[in-house]
């Protein structure tokens, strides 16, 4: 299930895959929206890598972007535990960047940047799990964007991730795409590609869902070059009769002397 708030240009997406931590999920979100509820967005909040669905112990940065403010800003989560708690007490502090070193299930939930004054920036929401991921865009896309979409494999003490295997990709509950590898490319992205997506992996089962949201693109700004002061034909024209005119005048004024 997917909640996408747009309220004062707060975006955010809660994605539950299973069951037993709906509850709690629902309630740390409603809980976000409220919280930052009546405030504009000042601020943009960034993530790297940047995707929304992560492995365990992975590495997890996140920024707060506010071009021109003078405000104290930090990163703020909420979890299924605990609310509105800043990155002093859950991750290393180092400027604007909060960084989760050795991400865990206990770090899933929705991010965002507020300000001394309650400012709020976009919200992120990010799920730590471990099997099968589909790696998708963090934040929304623009028409004609290119992105692609990793299915990918991991056991909880492993290494690496692999991609290497067959994959069925489905979007809003329907298979749209089989692959011999976990990749599912888009070279221009359109309206018509959001939707919620996983990917299913032959023997390991499926992957929690991502939201793919995609804004139109905005209209172009410039404006077009103005139109030649005068066109060819009606200058040749014009040269035409000052020439026809001028002769005229001439022959009057030779006749008259005569």
């Amino acid at each position: 299930m997917f909640y996408s708030p747009t309220h004062c240009g707060l975006v955010f997406h809660i994605v539950f895959y299973n069951m037993k931590s709906m509850e709690s999920l629902l309630t740390f979100s409603l809980w976000t929206l409220i919280h930052c509820l009546d405030f504009v967005k000042a601020a943009t909040l960034s993530i790297h890598p940047g995707r929304s669905v992560f492995f365990y112990y992975e590495t997890v940065t996140l920024s707060c972007a506010v071009p021109g403010s003078f405000s104290s800003w930090t990163v703020k989560r909420n979890t299924s535990t605990r609310s509105s708690v800043s990155c002093e007490t859950w991750g290393q502090l180092n400027g604007s960047f909060c960084t989760i070193k050795g991400v865990y299930p206990s770090d899933s939930g929705v991010y965002w940047c507020e300000s001394d004054s309650r400012e709020c920036s976009n919200i992120l929401n990010i799920i730590v799990t471990t099997g099968v991921i589909l790696q998708g865009p963090a934040v929304p896309l623009t028409e004609g964007d290119s992105v692609t979409l990793n299915c990918s494999y991991k056991e909880k003490y492993a290494k690496e991730s692999t991609s290497n295997f067959s994959t069925a990709f489905y979007r809003n509950g329907a298979v749209i795409e089989k692959t011999s590898e976990g990749r599912l490319s888009f070279i221009h992205v359109s309206k018509e590609n959001e939707g919620s997506y996983k990917c299913v992996h032959p023997t390991k089962g499926q992957s929690p869902e991502v939201m793919l949201e995609v804004r139109a693109r905005a209209p172009s700004t410039t404006a077009p070059p103005p139109p030649p002061l005068i066109s060819l034909p009606r200058l040749a024209y014009t040269i035409f009769l000052f020439i026809l005119f001028t002769g005229i005048l001439i022959l009057c004024i030779s006749m008259c002397k005569g």
